[in-house]
């Protein structure tokens, strides 16, 4: 009979202030009661993981369920299910989540109302939010967009989060942000960056950009550096050459962004200029 294994993988994010990202299988674990300095949000993707916290009668955390584990809250984990569990966590620091509330609600006081919550949505975002952590092909302007996106769905729905009344359209503001990004494709852009030049908060910014440009900007930027590398390829440019001067990370970078946009790949371009 094979002896069962677990599983585990750790990363961390540079994008999002050097984060501690989990991606793990426990079969026959237990953790004992512990907590965490930071806030440990995450999602059970297979099986059942049995939980306690501050002493209280154990829940299970099934498939589908989005966990949210406060600073300083004692809980212990074992397995909850034959097959035990697969789940992915991810660990903000305080000061990080604090930061993202206060931009989009005007206040870093949190409560979240359970740890344990059903919500399909945000179980999806914080899947992709993962998956994109670890992906060299996301840019950290998207990453960041990501990252912000999860933390409003999670507090304005499960920690009585209200919106910031919203403000009037900044219409120099965006244009500041579109100019910027039509002229600094090259550079690893900053949602901080952006902040600065458009005198919105993040949020805001991310929201009226959309509306009025139709991309968020993260999509936006990626867009200027297909047409940019579009132009050098026909202009005879080679491929690697191409990538490096548009703020591709690298020439693989530029063909996954090439296929997912245009549905070919610069490779194909390239063929087709030299045809010519």
């Amino acid at each position: 009979m094979p002896l069962k294994r677990n599983t585990v993988s750790l990363w961390r994010s540079a994008g999002l202030a050097n984060t501690l990202f989990l991606h793990a299988n426990y079969r026959d674990h237990r953790f004992q009661p512990h907590f965490h300095d930071e806030y440990a949000i995450g999602i059970i993707e297979q099986g059942c993981q049995a939980f306690s916290y501050d002493a209280k009668p154990r829940i299970d955390l099934s498939e589908g369920t989005v966990c949210f584990i406060s600073p300083g809250m004692v809980h212990e984990g074992w397995v909850g299910a034959e097959d035990g569990w697969t789940y992915r966590m991810f660990y903000p620091a305080v000061d990080l989540v604090e930061q993202a509330a206060n931009d989009i609600f005007g206040t870093n006081e949190i409560a979240f109302g359970s740890p344990a919550v059903h919500d399909p949505e945000l179980h999806r975002n914080l899947q992709r939010l993962h998956l994109m952590s670890a992906s060299p092909f996301v840019e950290r302007l998207e990453l960041e967009t990501t990252y912000l996106s999860t933390i409003r769905m999670s507090v304005q729905r499960h920690a009585g989060g209200r919106l910031k009344t919203d403000i009037g359209r900044h219409s120099s503001g965006l244009q500041q942000i579109r100019d910027f990004l039509e002229d600094q494709y090259s550079d690893g852009i900053t949602l901080n960056e952006l902040k600065d030049l458009s005198g919105l908060s993040k949020f805001h910014l991310l929201r009226q950009f959309k509306s009025v440009f139709g991309l968020a900007p993260h999509a936006y930027l990626t867009q200027v550096r297909i047409r940019r590398a579009t132009i050098f390829i026909r202009s005879g440019n080679n491929l690697a050459d191409t990538a490096a001067a548009v703020g591709f990370v690298d020439q693989a970078h530029m063909t996954h962004a090439f296929r997912r946009t245009l549905g070919y790949t610069p490779g194909l371009l390239r063929k087709a200029v030299l045809k010519d």
